[in-house]
């Protein structure tokens, strides 16, 4: 019998696999040593991390204050105006500074899995940029012809960062996922058009991607949002897989559009009040929507038990 690790790699590689892969099989690895983790509020590790210290200053000088009622950070000012500044104004980061010897040490045990070990790398380009100049001057910085070449500089070592970081956490910890993090779009549209995001993020997001599938590494992106116009980008940028945000997207649609060139999650996400008959018609849609598809199934294994039962039971027959 196959591991979780195994099986999911397998349908990562469209390759037959034992089981539908499911987010169970991951197991997270976000250490506190690594400051954006802990700015951003996930640390996920062998010791608990207590939340009360979520916020603080991450990479690149930015501070950023955790809002436990949505379960997320935002920054606290953007660290200048104008892009033109990037080079003389944004602090990079050392990664030769970060004790990644001392973080295995620390991690030992909750390393020795058989899932496949995923990191996430919380904010990726355009939201990158947003922390730097704020909302409002990153989106003219897309457009207007005078800023856009230092966008790109930006985010091309942007880019070359974390092609660094996840070598790093492969070749320490044997993380085998990439989860890159940057939300393109609103509940209602695009946060730009589909020629800009193709022109201006596109390259240095599928440089990123290159750079993990040579490091023998897999990538996920999550970005939020009413992205469906951008999907031929998403293609193009060569991820491996994306789950998305069920509330602002027609997944179904999408699924049945690009799912031969595509590999998607699909979540089952009930609210943390659904009765075990709600939560029992959401697993006999899925599986009515979904029948024969090649995807992958998100559910999270902090809703309450009884439904993490049923979806269990009703989807796997465990």
């Amino acid at each position: 019998m196959l591991t979780p690790r195994e099986n999911f790699i397998r349908f990562l590689k469209e390759e037959s696999t034992e089981w539908m892969p499911g987010s169970p099989d991951f197991l997270p690895f976000n250490p506190e040593e690594i400051p954006e983790n802990v700015c951003r509020g996930f640390v996920s590790q062998q010791n608990p991390f207590p939340k009360e210290k979520f916020g603080g200053r991450g990479f690149f000088g930015v501070d950023w204050i955790f809002k436990a009622d949505v379960g997320g950070s935002m920054e606290i000012a953007p660290l200048f105006e104008d892009i033109e500044d990037w080079e003389e104004k944004v602090e990079w980061p050392d990664l030769d500074k970060i004790d990644w010897e001392g973080i295995k040490e620390r991690n030992k045990d909750y390393l020795k899995t058989d899932k496949l070990i995923r990191t996430t790398i919380f904010t990726g380009f355009y939201e990158r940029l947003i922390s730097f100049v704020g909302f409002e001057n990153a989106a003219v910085a897309l457009v207007d012809e005078d800023q856009v070449e230092y966008v790109h500089k930006l985010f091309d070592r942007l880019a070359d960062l974390y092609i660094d970081f996840i070598q790093r956490m492969h070749r320490n910890y044997n993380v085998e996922y990439i989860e890159l993090h940057d939300d393109w779009g609103t509940q209602r549209s695009t946060m730009f058009s589909f020629d800009t995001h193709r022109e201006v993020i596109v390259p240095y997001v599928r440089k990123v991607v290159e750079g993990a599938h040579k490091e023998g590494c897999f990538v996920e992106m999550h970005s939020c949002g009413m992205i469906d116009p951008l999907f031929p980008n998403f293609i193009e940028a060569g991820f491996d897989t994306w789950r998305g945000q069920a509330t602002a997207v027609d997944k179904r649609a999408l699924v049945e559009r690009y799912g031969d060139q595509f590999k998607f999650g699909v979540e089952i996400r009930p609210t943390p009040t659904a009765t075990a008959e709600e939560v029992t018609e959401m697993c006999r849609k899925f599986k009515e929507d979904y029948a024969g598809k090649r995807i992958w199934l998100s559910f999270s294994a902090l809703m309450p038990k009884y439904q993490y039962d049923i979806i269990n039971k009703e989807i796997y027959g465990r």
